[in-house]
């Protein structure tokens, strides 16, 4: 707890425009006794091949040392997070066996930290976002700081809240690329303005790739679902109403045969990808009391067993599926109907979306 605390607070003392060096001086002084900071190691370097921003020895108590190799900007946009990862392994490796890579910038949105994650590149930044990994000396650091950046002067919406935000998604993920932004819009029914703007989101939030004025040619359709469920759930962003099945509750979806019907949540990721039986059973409907009145559900505040909700948007019943005379929400919808879920919802999805990895030729048109 002490070396984390130590390299936190030292990022604390690291100003925008202010040399590696000088942070690096805060955190040796907030490290005395624990790590051996040395911002000037013995390392042969061609520097005009390799031009790393700084590097700093850590020792650790045992004597065993590693050569942080940093790269620093002011701000990393996550679709540029593989370009500066091999740059830094490119000057890690030529360092040698003990160097190992850091990047620092002023903030870190949440998403670039989890490339840099994925990546295997530590990370720091002065709100106290850190992760750090060191093989030798055995060091993994890691804290949490702003989950917004402190100093951004404008701060336009980028969230996916909303039908129109939902529809995007929904189609980002269901229909295979290239898609255009007019298609896009045509799909939807979605005005091209707000489909650009929250293409150029996703696309800097590295959810998507598209070709310079051109269309969108990959999706990370399975992130981008994890993304809008920060924004969408099923059981805040519809009206839902609950209800008690007292008799046998697996029998319920073939019971729900309105026109206007699209069964999700357990039951639904039960057809393709079962985990447990079904024990709530989760549906949007257009008229949630006729259905409830049709099929004998008791409405209950508690131990309700079947939860009927009012769409947010009519895109929850398109590209639903039948299955044994069953209409089911489209998987896309299903999956992020059970993220944010109680119980095994979070379970659920997984395993559904592990399914819908395996098969996506079967779901994605």
């Amino acid at each position: 707890m002490d070396a984390a605390f130590a390299i936190a607070t030292g990022l604390r003392f690291f100003r925008m425009g202010e040399p590696v060096s000088r942070w690096m001086i805060q955190l040796s002084m907030r490290t005395t006794g624990i790590w051996r900071i040395v911002e000037q190691p013995s390392v042969e370097l061609d520097r005009r091949r390799y031009q790393p921003d700084a590097l700093v020895e850590v020792r650790g108590p045992d004597g065993k040392k590693s050569v942080l190799v940093i790269e620093y900007k002011n701000q990393l946009q996550p679709k540029d997070v593989s370009r500066v990862a091999e740059q830094l392994r490119t000057y890690a490796e030529a360092v040698g066996e003990r160097a190992a890579p850091l990047f620092i910038s002023p903030f870190i949105t949440q998403r670039t930290r989890e490339s840099l994650s994925e990546a295997d590149i530590s990370f720091a930044d002065k709100t106290g976002n850190v992760r750090i990994v060191l093989s030798r000396p055995g060091l993994f650091v890691q804290t949490q700081g702003a989950s917004s950046d402190p100093n951004r002067e404008s701060r336009s919406a980028k969230s996916l809240k909303g039908a129109k935000a939902g529809r995007l998604v929904r189609a980002l993920c269901d229909f295979r690329p290239p898609l255009g932004i007019r298609e896009l819009g045509e799909r939807t029914g979605v005005d091209a303005g707000y489909v650009s703007r929250v293409v150029s989101f996703l696309e800097t939030e590295a959810y998507l790739e598209r070709e310079p004025r051109g269309p969108i040619v990959s999706v990370s359709w399975r992130k981008l679902l994890e993304r809008w469920t920060k924004d969408f759930s099923f059981q805040k962003s519809n009206e839902i109403q609950a209800y008690l099945e007292p008799r046998d509750v697996a029998k319920v979806p073939e019971r729900i045969t309105a026109a206007a019907a699209a069964v999700t949540g357990s039951a639904a990721a039960a057809a393709v990808a079962p985990v447990a039986p079904t024990r709530m059973v989760m549906a949007y409907v257009a008229d949630p009391e006729a259905v409830a009145k049709k099929i004998g559900l008791r409405r209950t505040e508690s131990g309700a067993n079947v939860l009927l909700a009012k769409p947010f948007d009519s895109v929850v019943f398109e590209r639903t599926q039948e299955i044994g005379g069953v209409r089911y929400a489209a998987l896309t919808q299903v999956a992020a109907d059970l993220m944010r879920s109680p119980g095994r919802g979070p379970e659920e999805a997984e395993a559904l979306l592990d399914w819908m990895e395996n098969k996506e030729q079967s779901w994605r048109t």
